[in-house]
């Protein structure tokens, strides 16, 4: 693991440095170094946030900043923001897990929640896929779904979001790919975010190359099972006003794992830590320091 100086990943980051979030790589699966933020102190109770698809650890800047009474480790997905962007391996579940390990052990978190996000989510069932749950303390899904590209997800998706999907693999390098990023922030929040927080969400989208964008559409999940085994707590939230996943597929995690603590956040659309971020901390601060000190 070695630490990045702010200045090579963006001025984005180099606002969160001056607020004590610290920037390291860590090692992914294959040698693709991970673009990794770290805020909090290094002994408390840790969670993994996951950002979603086409975003980068700076989705989390709210839970990055927030009172240090939890640790908040933050990636950048591997084809996304600063992290390497390779030009394969991507349909491969061990890679994606892998690279959840990897973060866990060069930073030494000691049974940490594992939180994601939309796509998020996915990786996070992933390496519970691969892995078990038997390093975590617990798990964290924000409006994300157990099922892409199989059948049964189309009740899972909104009809904005999959409008959108021919213009986000559109690889013309220009307004197109410019426009859609700029749609599918618009339609990940009930209510517009500040410019200045658009603007850096924008510039983290516009760092997915349309064929990372191409090849996460491609595979075909149904995390069921690895959501039924789940055996540490389990909290969902759902934005009830969600135009990118809908409610259903928070109906399907209750269903599936029955255990799972199933949240509907009524005012909030695909993104309720941006849209609600005081009450969201709140909620995940209790909720990483219960999980933790259960294990």
């Amino acid at each position: 693991m070695t630490t990045e100086d702010s200045a090579d990943i963006g001025v984005a980051t180099d606002s969160l440095a001056e607020d004590g979030v610290r920037s390291v790589t860590v090692t992914g699966a294959g040698g693709v170094p991970l673009n990794v933020l770290d805020a909090g102190p290094e002994d408390a109770p840790a969670v993994i946030l996951l950002h979603g698809f086409a975003q980068s650890a700076r989705s989390w800047l709210h839970q990055l900043t927030a009172p240090r009474s939890i640790r908040v480790v933050a990636p950048d997905l591997r084809g996304h923001g600063h992290s390497g962007k390779p030009d394969s391996g991507y349909l491969d579940e061990r890679v994606w897990a892998d690279d959840v390990a990897a973060v866990i052990e060069e930073l030494r978190l000691d049974r940490p929640v594992l939180g994601g996000w939309s796509y998020g989510g996915l990786v996070a069932l992933d390496y519970v896929a691969v892995h078990g749950d038997s390093a975590l303390s617990g798990l964290l899904t924000v409006d994300a779904s157990l099922l892409a590209g199989v059948p049964g997800a189309e009740r899972m998706f909104g009809p904005d979001f999959v409008a959108l999907l021919p213009e986000l693999v559109n690889d013309d390098g220009g307004s197109i790919t410019i426009e859609a990023r700029r749609k599918l922030l618009e339609v990940s929040t009930e209510r517009p975010l500040a410019d200045d927080t658009a603007g850096t969400l924008l510039d983290a989208s516009l760092r997915t190359p349309p064929r990372v964008c191409a090849a996460l559409l491609q595979r075909a999940l149904d995390r069921s099972a690895a959501a039924a085994g789940v055996t540490v707590p389990w909290l969902a939230v759902q934005g009830g006003r969600d135009r990118i996943v809908a409610p259903a597929a928070a109906e399907h995690i209750a269903a599936v794992q029955p255990a799972a603590q199933v949240r509907l956040w009524e005012g909030s659309g695909h993104s309720p830590f941006l849209e609600e971020p005081d009450r969201f901390n709140e909620q995940l601060i209790a909720f990483v320091t219960r999980s933790t000190s259960r294990a």
